[in-house]
């Protein structure tokens, strides 16, 4: 991972700005339930893409 090329760079971006889009998406989706098992789908969802997030933002 030492040596990224500007197009590999691009892409982690762009994975790093839909991540943020899926965990928007999925924070409203859980205002349209009242089902606790699907709330705790989402949420475990939404903590993934954070984790992902932060992991590539890590990267750069």
């Amino acid at each position: 991972m030492d040596s990224l090329n500007q197009i590999e760079i691009q892409n982690i971006r762009h994975i790093c700005g839909h991540s943020t889009s899926f965990c928007d998406k999925i924070n409203y989706f859980k205002t349209l339930t009242q089902d606790q098992n699907i709330t705790e789908v989402l949420d475990s969802i939404s903590t993934a893409c954070t984790t992902l997030k932060t992991e590539l933002s890590n990267m750069l």
